[in-house]
């Protein structure tokens, strides 16, 4: 048997997890986010809309192994799933865990799927919001 194929270890890094990341809610970054998407509900003023959690800063996992597979990333969507209100001044901890991976062909070649699940946890060790996102690498 030869070296592992790049697929064989990208697969190998199913179970990753990222280092946990601490946000504080803050009321100014809510209000930002609300006039960014043109919703000026007075509920924000004490809570966050539901997709506020795309604001606190999770981005794509740099894995090297997907990083050799083709030239740049697409969002291959989102899946919410909302457990309670994230709340001004909350303190939420993210962690984002690699749960699969997997290979396409089409015309212009190959896309790897990385499918990454993150959740968002309230200071009360309660899952706010959980996440289900998928990056492509083409």
């Amino acid at each position: 048997m030869g070296e592992p194929t790049l697929m064989e270890r990208v697969k190998s890094r199913i179970g990753w997890r990222g280092e946990e990341q601490v946000n504080l809610v803050e009321a100014g970054h809510v209000r930002r986010f609300c006039e960014a998407i043109g919703d000026d509900d007075p509920r924000w003023l004490k809570e966050a809309p539901p997709t506020f959690v795309v604001a606190l800063g999770t981005e794509t996992p740099q894995i090297p192994e997907a990083l050799e597979y083709g030239k740049g990333w697409l969002n291959g969507g989102d899946r919410f799933e909302y457990l309670e209100p994230i709340r001004i001044g909350d303190e939420i901890r993210t962690r984002t865990v690699l749960t699969d991976v997997y290979e396409k062909r089409g015309g212009s070649g190959g896309l790897l799927f990385l499918i990454f699940d993150t959740e968002y946890v309230n200071q009360h060790d309660r899952v706010a919001v959980r996440v289900r996102g998928t990056r492509i690498r083409r």
